[in-house]
């Protein structure tokens, strides 16, 4: 039997647009139309350029967060990480160049208007101030979602933290690289547990093809009266085809044919951790490349949170559990996964790990970083 067919009735011509969002996402800029009094403000610039330097004397042309507030500007790759207390009132004051921009909070869901994801709302032309208030403590990160491949490749992401709260000081954020409190499955002190030392690994994939595109590159025409015409959408694009030729680890760049380690030279990224014996170590892990990264640890890890959500705390992780990852034993995280693992070693030495990137399609090696977690007596 045929579905019946419901009209739609007739559209308003102020609302014809709304339903060109995919198409032809608006810009606009200005206040929030719900404004709460926030209690964490932090700003954010999009897009900034920076040329980043690699060993051969090369460079590779970067689009950046800024931060105004910051004395040097705050451009960085990956963009200057946001902690955020846990249920805090967040407002970020987003200012768009170059084009429209949004920001994305991925994994944190708020309202549609708050999300920064364009063709559900609109895209930023000037300055916006998103808010939203976070309820679940762990790690996330932050991108513009506007030509959405390209803009991610071209570095336009940063990690999100938010802190739970301290046991005796309250709401709080802690300080890269630790010490600090994590959301974990621990009922005796109310699922948060310390750690000494925290590191970020957030492989990246570079293309170097991509970073000579101009802002809106093989993006769709905007034409109103037929969304869908055949000229419309480009013929010649290749952001369908990922070539990377530069790797990064949490911002340190080599070329592919560059074996050379990460080391704690490297530390302010925190690609090579030190933690002493018997301390503990917080591992953020998140793929921030379109190939898929496999993780092997020298040490053995347990997997406390993994996209933002702390297993086994109640009431929306009752039905998992914190688990092991033994030591030299592959695990693998797609575009945007998250893991936080938590290694408490109990001898010294130098502990080789390798992130090994592999084709999303065919699952082909395209390259190997080796870098270490160090731990003292």
């Amino acid at each position: 039997m045929a579905l019946p067919i419901i009209s739609r009735g007739e559209v308003h011509p102020e609302e014809i647009e709304h339903f060109f969002k995919f198409v032809c996402p608006p810009a606009d800029g200005g206040d929030n139309p719900d404004p709460q009094p926030p209690t964490f403000i932090a700003r954010r610039d999009l897009l900034e350029t920076l040329d980043l330097d690699l060993a051969d004397g090369g460079s590779v042309r970067m689009w950046v967060f800024g931060d105004p507030d910051d004395p040097d500007g705050g451009r960085q790759f990956p963009g200057k990480t946001l902690r955020i207390p846990l249920d805090a009132m967040a407002r970020i004051e987003a200012g768009a160049k170059g084009g429209p921009h949004t920001i994305h909070w991925h994994g944190i869901e708020p309202t549609p208007i708050n999300d920064g994801v364009g063709k559900n709302s609109f895209e930023v032309s000037s300055n916006f101030p998103y808010q939203f208030q976070p309820r679940e403590a762990g790690t996330y990160f932050y991108h513009c979602h506007v030509n959405t491949a390209l803009h991610f490749e071209m570095g336009l992401y940063g990690m999100l933290i938010v802190d739970p709260p301290h046991p005796q000081l309250g709401a709080v954020t802690y300080p890269d690289g630790g010490p600090g409190y994590a959301a974990a499955f621990s009922p005796f002190t109310g699922h948060v547990i310390p750690y000494d030392v925290e590191a970020f690994w957030v492989p990246d994939d570079i293309d170097s093809r991509w970073h000579t595109l101009g802002h809106m590159a093989f993006m769709q025409d905007c034409d109103r009266d037929d969304p869908m015409a055949p000229e419309g959408f480009t013929q010649d694009g290749f952001l369908n085809d990922m070539r990377p030729d530069i790797f990064s680890l949490s911002g340190v760049l080599r070329r592919v044919a560059d074996p050379t380690p990460f080391t704690p030279a490297n530390s302010p990224a925190l690609v090579a951790p030190t933690v002493g014996v018997g301390k503990s170590l917080l591992l953020r892990a998140v793929n921030a490349a379109y190939a898929t990264a496999e993780f092997v640890l020298g040490l053995d890890a347990d997997v406390i949170a993994m996209g933002g959500h702390a297993l086994g705390v109640p009431p929306f992780q009752q039905y998992s559990r914190p688990f092991r990852v033994s030591a030299s034993t592959p695990f693998r995280l797609t575009s945007a996964m998250r893991r936080d693992l938590l290694l408490r070693p109990l001898a010294a030495g130098s502990f080789p790990c390798e992130i090994r990137l592999l084709h999303s399609v065919t699952g082909n090696l395209l390259y190997t970083a080796h870098t270490t977690i160090t731990v003292t007596a």
